[in-house]
């Protein structure tokens, strides 16, 4: 498995007060923007590119198959402006992140933003040149985290959620970039979203 890690290096750094630049090689003055730090790894077979590079919008990003926003009718995914089949609508809002590559695949982190009773929720859709792959149906429990990408697994561990309305348990959610299967807890669950009127429903 070849794994390409990516990271987006935005930082920029001027002179000091005096206006001199600093003759330490050390403390050499420079200004880098947009600067990819690349890291290989080889392992057996395939490959898959993780990118931390973050969109100016939350939601929409860039893949290698057009914008993908989550501002169509009613909070709905689009892909280059057309509305993807089967639909996928958050509900307050939808937020969409690009966080890895695998094969001709682009994976999509989608977050439906609720309201005070459930901040955030997750699905996790492949984009290909021939459309989208099913989506997993929105999971989490309501708690906005970050996913962790392993090899082939995106991660995301939820805490315990001591809410206005309710306490929700703790729960690890992950999700096998090969297969599309997900795993809560360790055991085995349903990826499949299960369809309203054709729409996967945050």
């Amino acid at each position: 498995m070849h794994f390409i890690f990516l990271a987006t290096l935005r930082s920029g750094f001027g002179y000091g007060d005096d206006g001199r630049q600093m003759k330490s090689h050390q403390k050499k003055m420079f200004r880098i923007k947009g600067a990819v730090i690349a890291a290989l790894s080889i392992y057996a077979s395939g490959a898959i590119l993780f990118s931390s590079a973050q969109a100016e919008s939350p939601r929409e990003d860039q893949t290698r198959y057009g914008v993908a926003s989550g501002s169509g009718p009613l909070n709905t995914l689009l892909i280059n402006g057309h509305p993807t089949t089967p639909r996928i609508a958050g509900n307050g809002a939808l937020f969409v992140s690009k966080v890895a590559e695998a094969g001709n695949a682009d994976i999509l982190l989608l977050t439906s933003v609720g309201g005070q009773a459930c901040d955030a929720q997750y699905s996790i859709v492949q984009v290909t040149p021939t459309g989208i792959k099913p989506p997993t149906a929105f999971f989490g429990n309501c708690i906005s985290v970050r996913p962790m990408i392993s090899g082939q697994t995106i991660t995301m561990k939820f805490p315990r959620n001591v809410g206005r309305y309710a306490t929700i348990p703790a729960e690890i959610d992950a999700y096998d970039i090969a297969t599309g299967q997900m795993t809560k807890n360790g055991k085995p669950v349903s990826a499949v979203c299960r369809l309203d009127n054709g729409v996967c429903q945050g």
